[in-house]
């Protein structure tokens, strides 16, 4: 990490850690006036009364079954959450929400993050295209590419490379690294940001445990897939911790070779009598190949499981974190919570070169039909070597306080975020495939400064009416350096400098009222998204003509128990964006993203869970769970008015049914599909000879899921099936042709749970 970073974290951490040593009253267990994205409060203090916030009703809960499991963190752990354990917090988000949790993680058996995120309504997550590497989501019509129009983060802090300037996900922990995700839509994002646009993805990690506990689990399978993991926790007195390593390899699909190391560290302790931190670090490597050219519609037909064409496109990411969150208790009415974090991320890529056409000089090898107008690639001996690292550090102070005006009671949520990041950029050019090295290109650097700022007040006028108004305030400077390029065939040293700045304004208003059964929630907000620097400014130091991203947001629905054991919530939004920013799909465009100008994104979404074992009292837990989401995403103006976005299917669904006997047997079989979708902004069905263009077909799938526990040993054994019905489909025509959806897996593990 550069040296700015981490002055400035340890600075922090320094404040953070003596605040926690002054004297305070403690705030009531079971706070009802919490707000969805605080910690837990601590054990009451009876030398202190303080005023009591109506809570709605706790029996709706959420419908993608996401009871929180008895195994999740104690209340007491200082962590940053979007909604939170509590049976009652979901309830007072202004907002539709989902809590996927730990019993869910487990009973999918699932081998990437995105599968879980798939059975979460309004949320469309891409496959993987080998090894579940990668992170593909998108919220209610908005394109999941690199999910870089959905706010991630773990544990309160950001996940992608520059939250700001470069919004990507190029990673994807491993489900295995989490103990529940979060995902709030609509009203309930200005709390977080810089993206407010349609939703808030939150990861929890694990909690460490009150006692002595180790897992070991291993899985094998098709395609050469492996995995191992190991976990290992204990408390020493009040400090508790755990600590976590996994590894995985495989072949991969399409002969994409992969291995993936992740490892997690998490540590708790108290801070005096009214303080607690939780300290985590973090480490995540990558060595994959990456496909990033697909396949010609000729070789897709002639067989849909044709290998990659570039197997000598390699990447390697290696990414490392540090992140401390600190809790103090002032008094029952206020308490502040400090989150410091700062992470890098080093990713080098090398690419094969190659051209649609025959280029002139060697050739080391072609792929394709030549007798067809661009239906080969020209692969030729040389390559280009992208090497980047993005380094991130920042605070973020949060400030709760309870009051009460008369009969009503407020819970105010005030705070801020200050955080600094930088990338370097180098690209060059080397002599052979296989090569890191080469002759420099290009070299930049990019840096951003981004500051924010939001109060909240949620506003209990009686026990079944909260209203809560917010604001939030985004402020970006940035700035582009130009270091070295190519001109007129001379390699220069330059100094190329350009900068801006851009701030955000975000309103929003939420409305919750209802009775314990049923209660409806209301949002509106204003939508914002900061520009990626590369659109900004051009290399050249020049204003570039990409904008903003900027809507108007409106979201009513309602949540509700009505019969022992149901649960629904359905919920309708629309977001009216003044200014879009989407993927260039034009195919000879030296862009990559550009204004789309008005777009309307509107749709309805709804969940159910029904837990049939306990409604007719079966010894048999049986549960049965279904989403489905319809979202119309569409040009307002133009000669594209009233077409579709780009990667945005109007429906998507997914259903499935949980078995466990108390015998220790027990299984899953899911269901997903996702709707026909354009890829270009023309809406063209027929397929282009590339492969880059064309509408892509609905598709289907079924993952089957088998175990059993025995209690005694702590042994468990499993049968996974993903994609059972082995279902041929493309899953997307980027980058640079089809990219063939993830095969029929099957897995076989073991898993051992030990604690004394």
């Amino acid at each position: 990490m550069r040296t700015f970073a981490i002055p400035l974290v340890f600075a922090w951490l320094g404040l953070s850690a003596s605040a926690g040593a002054q004297p305070a009253d403690s705030p009531a267990a079971g706070d009802a006036g919490a707000v969805p994205g605080a910690p837990p409060a601590a054990p009451p203090q009876p030398a202190e009364a303080a005023p009591t916030e109506p809570t709605l009703p706790s029996a709706p809960s959420v419908p993608s079954g996401a009871a929180v499991d008895a195994r999740a963190a104690k209340d007491d752990v200082a962590e940053v959450r979007v909604i939170g354990d509590k049976a009652d917090s979901l309830p007072k988000v202004p907002g539709s929400g989902t809590v996927v949790s730990r019993k869910e993680i487990e009973r999918a058996q699932a081998v990437e993050t995105a599968e879980l995120l798939r059975r979460v309504p309004g949320i469309q997550a891409r496959e993987d295209f080998g090894g579940g590497g990668r992170l593909d989501i998108g919220v209610r019509g908005l394109d999941a590419g690199r999910s870089r129009r959905v706010l991630l983060l773990e544990d309160g802090m950001p996940m992608a490379l520059n939250p700001y300037t470069e919004p990507d996900m190029y990673f994807a922990p491993p489900i295995e690294r989490y103990r529940a995700i979060e995902v709030v839509k609509g009203g309930g994002n200005i709390l977080f940001g810089p993206q407010t646009l349609a939703g808030t993805i939150n990861f929890v990690t694990l909690a460490p445990p009150e006692k002595r506990t180790l897992t070991l689990d291993a899985d094998a399978g098709t395609y050469g897939y492996a995995r191992g993991l190991v976990r290992y926790g204990d408390a020493v007195g009040d400090t508790r911790y755990v600590v976590q390593a996994l590894h995985r390899r495989g072949d991969g699909y399409r002969d994409l070779p992969f291995s993936s190391t992740n490892g997690l560290a998490k540590i708790f302790f108290p801070t005096g009598e009214r303080g607690t931190a939780t300290v985590k670090l973090g480490v995540h490597l990558d060595n994959a190949a990456s496909d990033d050219v697909g396949l010609t519609s000729a070789m897709f037909r002639a067989n849909p499981k044709h290998g990659t064409l570039s197997p000598t496109s390699h990447l390697k990411l290696e990414r490392f974190d540090v992140a401390l969150t600190h809790e103090h208790r002032f008094s029952e009415q206020v308490q502040l919570t400090s989150l410091a974090y700062a992470y890098r991320t080093a990713r080098l890529w090398r690419r094969q070169d190659y051209a649609r056409q025959r280029p002139v000089g060697f050739i080391d090898r072609v792929e394709g039909d030549e007798s067809v107008a661009l239906g080969a690639l020209y692969f030729q001996p040389t390559n280009v070597v992208l090497d980047r690292s993005y380094d991130v550090a920042g605070v973020e102070p949060r400030l709760r306080i309870k009051a009460k005006t008369g009969d009503v009671r407020h819970t105010f949520e005030v705070g801020g975020r200050g955080l600094v990041e930088v990338a370097d950029y180098q690209q060059r050019s080397g002599t052979y495939p296989e090569t890191y090295v080469g002759a420099l290109e290009s070299a930049e650097r990019r840096r951003g400064l981004g500051l924010a700022g939001y109060l909240q007040d949620r506003i209990a006028f009686t026990d079944f009416l909260l209203v809560t108004p917010g604001v939030r305030l985004e402020h970006l400077r940035y700035r582009r350096v130009q270091l070295h390029t190519i001109e007129d065939g001379r390699s220069l040293d330059v100094y190329r400098e350009g900068e801006g700045d851009v701030t955000g304004f975000v309103p929003g208003i939420g409305l919750v009222a209802g009775s314990r059964r049923v209660h409806g929630f209301f949002g509106l907000h204003r939508g914002f998204a900061p520009p990626r620097v590369s659109s900004a400014i051009s290399s050249r130091g020049e204003p570039a003509p990409v904008g903003v991203d900027e809507s108007t947001n409106v979201e009513l629905g309602t949540r509700a128990s009505i019969v022992k054991a149901l649960r629904v919530e359905v919920a309708g939004f629309l977001s009216a964006f003044q200014n879009q920013v989407i993927v260039n799909t034009n195919p000879s465009a030296d862009v990559n993203l550009v204004d789309a100008g008005a777009t309307t994104l509107k749709g309805v979404e709804t969940a159910a869970t029904l837990e049939l074992g306990k409604a007719f009292g079966w010894p048999t837990v049986v549960d049965v769970g279904a989403r489905y989401t319809f979202a119309r995403s569409t040009f307002r103006y133009g000669v594209d008015a009233g077409r579709l976005l780009p990667y945005a299917p109007q429906h998507s669904g997914s259903a499935n049914v949980d078995v466990e006997h108390e015998s220790g047997v027990g299984g899953q079989v899911s269901y997903s599909f996702v709707g026909s979708q354009f890829t270009d902004t023309k809406n063209t069905a027929g397929e282009d000879v590339t492969g880059r263009i064309g509408e892509l077909d609905p598709f289907h799938l079924v993952n089957l899921a088998a175990h059993y526990r025995h209690k005694a040993s702590g042994l468990t054994a499993r049968l996974t099936v993903k994609n059972a019905l082995d279902t041929t489909y493309i899953a997307a025509r980027r980058p640079e042709g089809i990219q063939p959806g993830a095969y029929r897996l099957v897995l076989v593990g073991l898993r051992w749970d030990w604690s004394p």
